[in-house]
């Protein structure tokens, strides 16, 4: 069951998300403060989906509080919704700025809440559709391999297979549902890869990686066939925000194939 831990200091506020959170089909745990918070997480190990807090904590700051989420490499990655009455725009952007997933005012509550949580369980039906995508990694660079490797192990997803070059693809001849094709390979230009693919692979996702910046290289890319860039260093947020993303298309086939 979806588990979500709600740390707000008032009874009404509380009891209201928790109905509606129940009658959902979710399962909440309350908690006063963000020790209580701590300990649960703590306690959970990892088994919390979704954090709902209130701006305004008892014991600490709400930026102490996200320094803390995010510091955690167990709890870093669960998205965070902020609670609060306030709607002055430098106010939501301080807090967006702190790595809140959302900002949620008091003004129908119970319908803003269902909205925003129903978006961040369809992200995480698209990990799951990540985790049963056939996935290719296209990368000359033994490093970047390896990053690319390490994020996608953190998060389950192991149906990789990672090649140095174009030809080592064409050789084994396998078809993927993601394609991670760097620009720059080692006697081969990438553009030519990503046609090849396109043509061969209509509904499959190609995502190119790549340092270069320049808009007129991007943009020629993404006219070659590729549905997305992503510029390294990878930053491991941005790269499965965008993989997810392009497990839309996946997605919808599977959905279309039932």
């Amino acid at each position: 069951m979806y588990t979500i831990l709600h740390l707000e200091q008032s009874g009404f506020i509380k009891k209201l998300v928790k109905n509606i959170l129940l009658e959902n089909g979710f399962n909440c745990i309350s908690v006063d403060t963000a020790d209580e918070a701590y300990e649960t997480l703590h306690n959970l190990n990892g088994e919390v989906d979704l954090i709902i807090t209130s701006l305004l904590l008892e014991d600490t700051s709400i930026e102490q509080f996200m320094k803390t989420i995010n510091g955690s490499d167990v709890n870093r990655n669960i998205p965070v919704f902020v609670v609060t009455g306030n709607e002055l725009e430098n106010t939501k952007k301080r807090i967006l700025n702190l790595g809140v997933s959302d900002y949620i005012t008091k003004n129908n509550l119970g319908e803003e809440l269902l909205k925003h949580i129903k978006y961040i369980v369809k992200e995480d039906e698209l990990l799951t559709c990540l985790k049963e995508a056939k996935i290719a990694c296209i990368d000359d660079s033994h490093f970047d391999r390896a990053i690319m490797k390490d994020i996608l192990t953190k998060y389950d997803i192991k149906n990789v297979d990672f090649y140095s070059s174009g030809k080592d693809l064409t050789e084994y001849n396998k078809r993927y549902d993601l394609y991670l094709v760097d620009i720059v390979l080692e006697n081969e230009f990438g553009k030519n890869i990503i046609i090849r693919l396109r043509r061969d692979n209509i509904n499959s996702s190609i995502i190119i990686t790549s340092s270069l910046t320049n808009t007129k290289t991007v943009a020629s890319m993404l006219n070659a066939g590729a549905n997305d860039y992503i510029r390294k260093p990878l930053q491991e947020d941005i790269f499965m925000a965008k993989l997810k993303s392009n497990m839309r298309t996946y997605a919808l086939m599977k959905q279309l194939k039932k």
